[in-house]
């Protein structure tokens, strides 16, 4: 997987809106609940097919090692994130971000998807809502706020994997 810093430069260079932290999450959205073209689906999002060229390479890269990880059965999935040497705030952020673009994934993806998962699941996705709702700007660089950014992190990983599997009934169906 390209690391978050590359795929920055890469995105900023072919003028896409989102950062690297938003694109997977939304990728992992529609994925989740995915009926046909999703890579197809997710690249629309992304950028006007003209400017496609300058990142196709780098965003089918992002694309199939996303899926990969979703279907690893060692739970190898990890969300596309700064590393460590960005602020924790700029961590925070990301990570809101990334929650934020899941979620309209998801929603792009079907109304229904409440119905898919299991109670478990719907308070994945109220969590997940939450996050999104967090105040980085002021988050301080300190153990205890790594500690907490971390554990959601932890948290991000394991919702996501819930929800993939739960939604992979109407997955299949389609």
């Amino acid at each position: 997987m390209p690391d978050f810093e590359t795929l920055e430069q890469q995105f900023d260079t072919a003028k896409i809106d989102l950062n690297p932290a938003e694109a997977q999450g939304l990728l992992c959205g529609l994925l989740c609940h995915a009926r046909e073209d999703v890579r197809g689906r997710w690249v629309d999002e992304l950028l006007p097919a003209a400017s496609l060229n300058s990142v196709q390479t780098v965003l089918d890269e992002l694309y199939y090692k996303t899926c990969e990880a979703l279907n690893d059965q060692d739970f190898g999935f990890e969300p596309m994130l700064p590393n460590d040497r960005c602020s924790i705030s700029g961590r925070s952020q990301a990570l809101s971000l990334w929650c934020q673009s899941f979620l309209y994934g998801l929603g792009l993806a079907s109304k229904n998807v409440e119905k898919g998962v299991s109670s478990l699941g719907r308070e994945a996705l109220r969590d997940l809502t939450e996050i999104t709702r967090m105040d980085t700007e002021l988050m301080e660089e300190s153990d205890e706020n790594e500690a907490a950014l971390l554990e959601l992190v932890e948290f991000l990983r394991i919702a996501v994997i819930t929800i993939y599997e739960e939604l992979a009934a109407q997955r299949d169906a389609h």
